[in-house]
């Protein structure tokens, strides 16, 4: 129905249609509006700015980039993004962060516009070479971000929203907890195994000795090995 009254509105620029279009569209306005609320802003500047996203969908829509619902949601994100960024409610995040959030969005949109679905869990997993419950935390993240590229270091984010138990068990925020996971996974295979199974699983050094089938010395050897690397590759990043 929105598609074809979108291009009764492009050939006749009739306002009543822009109107109805806007007022059917307007609970993405109010959603959107919502998960920015953390942000400081009065929520009807933040729903006035979305509207503006909203009608910036509508005119420049095209079938090809997907369902309308889905591009309007983006120009909606977009608008309040770049009126927080505007206005100093962002959060600057480090590159490799970045990165990780464009990957994963650019291979949802690419599954998406091939299958009309998202991905699993599993198949992100797989594709950016994470743990399932990195991936999950990335997607209770984009719930609450809008990037426009890699490049782009200014975004707005709930950090309300994007704590969970299993983080601050480990007492890091999540952007922390996945550069430490990058890093890990550079490791050697062995190197890395230590560092699971003394940090992640609590094993104890002649514990894991057994389960590699090498010798205590050799574990103790390869861990300070393994942390020697981790401090290099995580301050390389930080500096």
């Amino acid at each position: 129905m929105d598609f074809q009254r979108i291009l009764e509105y492009k050939k006749t620029k009739d306002p009543r249609i822009l109107e109805e279009l806007v007022l059917n569209n307007s609970n993405l306005v109010f959603y959107w509006a919502n998960k920015f609320l953390k942000s400081g802003e009065p929520i009807e500047d933040l729903i006035q700015v979305g509207y503006i996203g909203l009608i910036k969908a509508i005119k420049n829509y095209d079938p090809k980039k997907g369902q309308f619902s889905t591009y309007a949601s983006y120009c909606i994100m977009g608008e309040i993004s770049h009126y927080l960024r505007d206005r100093g409610s962002i959060i600057k995040f480090p590159k490799t962060i970045r990165k990780l959030f464009f990957e994963m969005e650019s291979y949802i949109q690419e599954i998406f516009q091939k299958e009309n679905r998202v991905p699993s869990i599993e198949e992100i997993s797989k594709k950016l070479n994470l743990k399932k419950e990195s991936v999950e935390e990335l997607m209770k993240l984009r719930e609450n971000f809008f990037v426009q590229s890699v490049d782009d270091e200014d975004f707005y984010i709930d950090w309300t929203k994007i704590r969970s138990e299993r983080l601050e068990s480990f007492q890091l925020p999540i952007e922390d907890k996945i550069q430490l996971e990058i890093a890990i996974n550079s490791l050697p295979e062995i190197q890395r195994k230590i560092i699971y199974y003394i940090f992640y699983y609590d094993l104890t050094q002649s514990e894991v000795a057994k389960k590699l089938q090498i010798s205590q010395a050799q574990v103790s050897k390869l861990l300070k090995i393994a942390l020697k690397k981790l401090k290099e590759i995580l301050t390389k990043e930080i500096f």
